[in-house]
Parts: C-alpha cells; structure tokens; sequence
C-alpha cells in the first residue's frame, strides 16, 4: 500500500465519523484521534497520522471552501538512540571471526603520519616483565563494549591478561554496562551521568560518578565468571573526597585481609588472595563521589581499558575537565579516541571539531607524556528524517440565516513519514579527523576507509552488521569491528 492510499483511507475514516449527530455537534467536538503506527510499503519509512476539527467563519461571497496540503521536513537528532541505553544481546560465538570480503583490507592499518612508536612497541615486548596499558575513550559504540571486549579478549589472548581495566558504575547510574563485570551498592545513592547536564555532583573521567547517601556505605564489584576466570587482587578506587575502607568481604560474605593507600584522586586497594567478587565498606568523610575502579590481577601481560558513553562527543570529554590528570593513575601506553558519531548528528561544524579534539589531545599529552595517542574515524550510518504533510480537508460548510458569514467544519489531518537515509555529516568529520592527524603528527585509524568508505551501511545493514537504529552496529558488526582493531593495533605492534 502507498502513502497516498494509505492517507485516502485515513481520511475516508475519519469523514465517515463527522457525519454523526456527536462528531457534527459543536458544543461537543469530536476529540483528536491518534492513528496508530502502521508499516508502510518502504521498510526504510513509518508512518503516523493525527487527525483534529475546526471551525472557521468565511466570507459567504469566497470561493467554495477547497482542500489544501502543506509539507515540512526535518532532520532529526536522533537524540533517543544515541544517548539512552542501548541493549544489544551479547554473542558469545568463536573468538575466530571471519572478515567479510566487502572489508578494505587494505586500508586495516594505522597510519602513523610521522609519529615514533619505538617506545610503544618496546613496552608491548616488554609486556612479560609489567603489563602494557592501552585505555580507549569513546561514545556507545565503546560504552556497550562489544567491540571493545573483543579486543581485549584477543590481546590478552595473545599477550597475556593483566586484569579487567577500567569498570564505572554504568548501572547504578541508569544507563547500560557491559556484561562481564558488577558494580553496584546495596545502601542508597546519587547518581550523575554524562549526558544528563546538568550535573548536580562531580562528573568523573569516567562519564558517571556515584555519591552515597550516607556516611557508612558501600560497593560490591566484581568480574564475569560463567566463561573467562579472570581474579584480581588490587584495585585502585577513583573518586573526589575523603575515603576511609572499613572492611572488604568476599561473595560468601568471609572477610578479605588488604591493605589500602590512600592518595587525593584515588585509593589503591592491595588484597591478600585474588577473587572475582568482593563488598568494599568504607566511610563516607565528607562530600565523596566515586567515578569508577580499575581492576588488575597482578599479572604480565596487557589491559585494554574502555570508557563510554552514549552520545557522547570530543566536547562532552572537555566539559568534564582534567582527563589526562585522570587517568594519570593507568600509566597508559597509548591512549585511542574513537568519537566523531555523534558530531554528524545536528549542525555541522568541522572547524568547532577540530578544536574539540586539539583540546582534548593537549590535556591527555600533557599529563601522560609518555603515551602515545591514536585518533578513530567513525564509519557511516543513518540518520532519520521526519516529513509532515498537513491537509486540510472541509467536511461541511452551513450558511446562517441572515448572516453573510458561513462556518465551515474543517477536518485536519497531519501525517508524519520517518525515513532514513546515509548520513552525510559522517564524511566531513572523519575528513576533518584526518586532517587534524596528518597535520599535528597524531596517528589515525581510519575505520570509515576500512568499513568499506561511502556506501559502507547499507552493505552492513544487508549482511545484518547493524542494529535496528542503523546508528549502532549489531553484536555481529561489533565483533567484526573488534577484530580489526586488533589487527591493525598488531600491525602497528610489530
């Protein structure tokens, strides 16, 4: 069925109904009627319609009341899929993920723009003698961590798991966190996240932060177990504030001997047996708020941090303040900031991106000099577009005794198609995030050349690599996309 049909039909509706005494009554005007959502014949478009009534006095000498239809179309923001929770089951298939024949190959490499990575590549052979530590910054293709855990499961298949990195307090904060780790509290609290300005405490470094309600609180945290026994020992709490720790207990609720370090930005937890879950107590000395922990085994090998958030941007990261200083406590060898999606969503700005990223580059070099920095490009996807037709169709028109005024009944009808289609904001900002790094020096992952470059969506949509949303790839898409990570992230190792 088309759109047109699809309307006359609506519209034969809706007529049929003013002919009723209580639809024609003006002193009871018929309500609005909300159409339900109907697919249509175009699988890339939905379509609502609102019908309302009216009357209107004319002039008896004008011409015959007539239909008449305006359009409007506008971009949408896609605000809904980008910055609320995004749930995508997590796929537990064979670490060995094939690469689909539509993939660049080719271009799966990171173009270094003149940087010296002899002392990256020295830490990753030294990952046997202390633990190499890479730390990726990103929006909800990082917050899910589909992606991101393949690479971490593929690196420290190769070189070793030193620990589960970096968890926040995702969950607690409203919002979706990854599966294979637990971080939650049983007494009351205050949560802030990222993209929910503003903030009524202490954004983190993490994109969220939890203050506790009361003076005695406390945090139970801990790593999957159905699948990867991944124990840790130490564990370096981030938050602002005083924190005194007054007892640790594992999962069976036996007490944990540690020991514990306080420092101004965070507190270094040293337990005396390694375990996959433990309740941390502690005192509440003031206005504390906790932003996250990082979680080590005390192992060689690598740890592949991630932090995400949905609908986050370069300028969300700087509104925070002191990243680099952050993350300080990480002893980060490299640093990889995949953002740019959410930049294609509103008003285009390339030259306000570049500055984004200069400033959020100079604050992570500049306290983290030895770590390497590597800039992501977002691949294409989708965006919505929301067109609405408003007709105005005359129903009855009644001249008054002795008036030269008639009122006529009009019956409007507003109809809303959804449609979507390639995002075009996509391609000038990653063309601006290369440039940025050609010209400072930064290395440069190029996903959008190796997606496939333009046109790349659609071949992902119909080999079932998106989600729903078309913004979000599927589970499939983002163990594809961790897969080439890893291999251009060896590559550049070697």
């Amino acid at each position: 069925m088309t759109n047109t049909s699809r309307t006359s039909l609506i519209l034969a509706a809706v007529l049929s109904l003013s002919l009723s005494p209580v639809a024609a009554s003006q002193t009871n005007p018929a309500p609005p009627v909300i159409i339900p959502e109907n697919p249509v014949d175009n699988p890339d478009q939905e379509e609502t319609s609102e019908v309302s009534e009216s009357d209107e006095e004319e002039d008896s000498n004008a011409a015959a009341p007539h239909e008449t239809t305006t359009e409007e179309v506008s971009e949408d923001d896609n605000s809904a899929e980008r910055e609320n929770e995004v749930i995508i089951a997590p796929d537990d298939s064979d670490i060995d993920i094939p690469i689909p024949s539509f993939i660049n190959q080719e271009a799966n490499t990171i173009n270094l723009n003149g940087a010296d990575w002899s002392n990256l590549r020295q830490a990753v052979n030294a990952h046997k003698i202390r633990p190499l530590s890479i730390l990726i910054i990103g929006d909800s293709h990082i917050q899910a961590n589909m992606g991101t855990g393949v690479t971490r499961e593929l690196l420290q298949y190769r070189y070793g798991n030193a620990g589960r990195g970096i968890i926040s307090p995702l969950r607690m904060s409203g919002t979706n966190q990854p599966y294979d780790y637990t971080f939650s509290s049983s007494l009351p609290y205050t949560a802030v996240k990222l993209m929910k300005a503003p903030w009524k405490r202490t954004m983190g470094f993490t994109g969220t932060s939890i203050t506790p309600s009361t003076s005695l609180s406390n945090i139970t945290i801990g790593t999957r177990t159905e699948e990867d026994y991944n124990p840790f020992n130490s564990i370096i709490l981030f938050h602002k504030g005083k924190m005194v720790i007054s007892g640790v207990t594992d999962e069976l609720g036996n007490k944990v001997a540690y020991t514990q370090h306080p420092s101004r930005d965070f507190t270094f937890l040293k337990l005396a047996s390694p375990n996959t879950r433990v309740t941390i107590s502690y005192e509440n000395l003031g206005d504390l708020t906790l932003f996250g922990a990082s979680l080590s085994g005390g192992r060689p090998g690598v740890f592949y941090h991630s932090i995400g958030n949905n609908g986050a941007t370069y300028d969300t990261y700087n509104r925070i303040g002191d990243i680099g200083a952050s993350i300080k406590p990480l002893n980060p060898n490299l640093v990889i900031l995949s953002l740019g999606t959410n930049e294609a969503f509103g008003r285009l700005d390339t030259a306000r991106l570049r500055n984004s990223v200069d400033k959020l580059v100079k604050d992570i070099r500049d306290a983290n000099p030895a770590a390497e920095i590597l800039l992501v490009t977002p691949m294409e996807c989708y965006r919505s577009t929301t067109k609405t037709v408003t007709k105005k169709v005359p129903v009855r028109s009644k001249r008054r005794k002795g008036r030269k005024r008639r009122v006529t009944r009009y019956r409007t009808v507003k109809t809303k198609v959804r449609s979507s289609g390639v995002n075009t904001n996509i391609r000038p900002i990653r063309d601006a995030i290369v440039a940025y790094g050609a010209e400072n020096g930064i290395p440069v992952y190029d996903f959008w050349e190796v997606s496939g470059g333009s046109g790349a969506a659609a071949t992902w949509i119909k080999n079932g690599l998106f989600s729903p949303d078309r913004i979000h790839h599927s589970a499939k898409g983002y163990r594809l996309e961790g897969r080439l990570m890893y291999d251009a992230l060896v590559k550049a190792f070697q």
